[in-house]
């Protein structure tokens, strides 16, 4: 008998919107790294997860209960669409997205193809925001939502041989910054995440650029960057993905995010406001001129 009772006022609890509706999360690049262990951080703290991946997914993340899995290329626009609109079908809503598909690109620029180049901005940049187009529309109807952009460390302070790939991660910090007081009507947040050195595989999945230039100083330069990254120190992933959860349940994030204290000193050499909360003000202040205008 109070086990009826404890369903009966449970139901009457949800008849009435007292229980506190379950968030949705969208999140790609689940395939590993940071993607993978962010599913199981979301999934752990109750969210419900959709895990976007490319090719396959991890068999423990098959496990989980409350996730559910959506195949498609961030370069596709139809696929991202289709993806997206399966989600709002099954569940109504998306509280949160997690841009964290991405890859590397590693070589000086005379050494880079520009198919290389742009291949690596579609999935980097304009992967992002395919997602981005696609989600927004949802949250600004539920005035509620969160964008989490993945950046690096050398998305904003770039280093040499790894330039094509920075201005693929600083093309997201500008998108971001803009965004964040452009969506702030409706109640949107945006965030960016700087991880520094991961212990992931995100070196083995490295692109070489192939533009033969015949210069010794480059290659030896690609190849002390492949060796920097083939590295086994740094953060782990679940750290990082902690800090994705903890950015999502926080009702007044900041705009950017370090994570860890090493990547916040190599960002503040170069940014005096590491947290990105005067530029975001800055840019709220931009947008009140800008309409008050018209």
């Amino acid at each position: 008998m109070k086990g009826m009772n404890k369903w009966f006022i449970a139901l009457l609890l949800v008849a009435s919107g007292l229980l506190a509706e379950q968030k949705v999360v969208l999140i790609t690049g689940t395939s590993s790294g940071i993607g993978s262990d962010a599913v199981k951080s979301f999934q752990e703290k109750g969210w419900k997860v959709w895990a976007a991946y490319r090719k396959s997914i991890p068999e423990d993340l098959k496990k989980l209960a409350q996730v559910e899995f959506t195949q498609f290329d961030v370069t596709n626009d139809q696929q991202v669409n289709n993806a997206v609109d399966l989600i709002l079908k099954k569940d109504g809503r998306i509280d949160a997205l997690v841009n964290s598909a991405g890859y590397g690109l590693i070589g000086s620029e005379e050494s880079i193809t520009l198919d290389e180049a742009k291949q690596v901005f579609d999935v980097n940049f304009f992967g992002p925001l395919r997602l981005i187009q696609a989600v927004l529309p949802a949250m600004r109807k539920q005035q509620s939502g969160h964008i989490i952009n993945i950046s690096s460390g050398v998305g904003v302070h770039a280093l040499p041989g790894m330039g094509v790939y920075s201005a693929s991660k600083f093309a997201i910090e500008g998108l971001s910054e803009s965004l964040a007081a452009t969506v702030s009507p409706w109640n949107i947040k945006v965030s960016i995440v700087e991880p520094g050195y991961v212990k992931n595989n995100w070196g083995k999945h490295c692109v070489k650029g192939t533009r033969a230039t015949n210069e010794a100083f480059y290659q030896k330069l690609t190849q002390g960057i492949c060796d920097m990254i083939s590295t086994t120190e740094g953060q782990s992933c679940k750290e990082v993905a902690d800090l994705l959860v903890e950015i999502a349940e926080n009702p007044g994030p900041d705009l950017r995010y370090q994570t860890s204290s090493g990547t916040t000193e190599w960002i503040a050499e170069k940014l005096v406001d590491p947290s990105g909360m005067k530029t975001y003000k800055k840019n709220l202040q931009f947008i009140k001129r800008k309409i008050e205008k018209r």
